[in-house]
């Protein structure tokens, strides 16, 4: 029974995912240059290359290259629309190649210059999804021709690349996000409270805790009625907005702290996830206490 990948490149395949499951960032360059080594070991290639594509220059940029005309390569941009690594760029479709020199797109002129002899080529387009960001290329495989087994070995990794990658660039986007978030709640001057679809608390500002006089050590992901022991008239506020799904604004909430009434002005809202559904609930609040003495006065 035939199975998609050979037991050595399953080797290989594991070898490469273990590495990935190591990165503690997404440096594109780095990741892509370590998939030219390990894909060269794994394949038998003499040399191997990353290329960049840059889109406004229409060109492939070698940000890192292994084999004996390494240096020679890493100094050299190619036209994104000639060569074979130009047109799988072009096409953004996979290219083996058994021999270069009978392969009217290849360019000769590279060979000419770094002095290297192509004779056998695997090249493969690198893409954030729809979006071309460059190419890899090995070259000369020892044994003979590269295979269409390499070929699946090398799409399998470079699949899984970069998926991690897209993991890096969305994780970071989102910590850019919550930080951004997370300074303007701890500004904030008035109070925000969120709780959760289960009714535990998940955030509380520094403003929340100073005008409700709760500890700014205290924890979260606790029941509401628990957290806010101290004030449970807003716990009730919190937990029957999630339960009507109908939000309130500017409107007055009477409680007692210690022996004295004091008056908050509060607006609750619903929290939704990035796909648009219910996450929990949330209220802003302002101590209104000396508004509303003046008021009453």
């Amino acid at each position: 029974m035939k199975t998609p990948l050979e037991s050595g490149s399953v080797s290989a395949l594991h070898d490469i995912i273990q590495f990935l499951t190591t990165l503690k960032e997404g440096d594109e360059e780095r990741v892509w240059g370590r998939m030219v080594e390990k894909l060269s070991a794994a394949t038998g290639a003499e040399a191997g290359t990353y290329y960049v594509y840059l889109p406004q220059k229409r060109q492939l940029m070698p940000r890192y290259s292994l084999g004996k005309a390494a240096a020679d390569i890493e100094a050299t941009a190619v036209d994104a629309r000639t060569g074979l690594c130009g047109w799988v760029a072009t096409h953004c479709e996979p290219l083996l190649v058994e021999d270069a020199y009978q392969d009217a797109r290849f360019l000769r002129e590279v060979d000419q210059l770094t002095g290297f002899r192509t004779r056998t080529v695997l090249a493969l387009p690198l893409m954030n999804r729809l979006e071309l960001t460059g190419v890899l290329q090995l070259i000369n495989k020892a044994s003979g021709p590269f295979t269409v087994e390499d070929l699946k070995l090398a799409q399998s990794a470079v699949a899984v690349a970069s998926q991690t990658l897209r993991v890096f660039t969305l994780e970071g986007m989102v910590d850019k996000v919550t930080s951004h978030n997370a300074s303007i709640l701890e500004n904030l001057g008035g109070g925000f409270i969120a709780v959760d679809l289960h009714g535990r608390m998940i955030l509380c500002n520094p403003s929340a805790k100073r005008i409700l006089g709760l500890n700014p050590g205290m924890p979260m992901n606790l029941p509401i009625d628990q957290s806010l022991s101290a004030c449970p008239e807003l716990a009730s506020v919190l937990m029957d907005t999630l339960a009507t799904r109908k939000t309130a604004k500017r409107q007055d909430l009477w409680w007692k702290q210690g022996n004295d009434t004091r008056v908050l002005g509060y607006s609750t809202l619903l929290i939704q996830d990035p796909q648009g559904r219910l996450a929990g609930a949330g209220v802003t609040f302002q101590d209104i206490t000396h508004v509303s003495n003046k008021d009453r006065g």
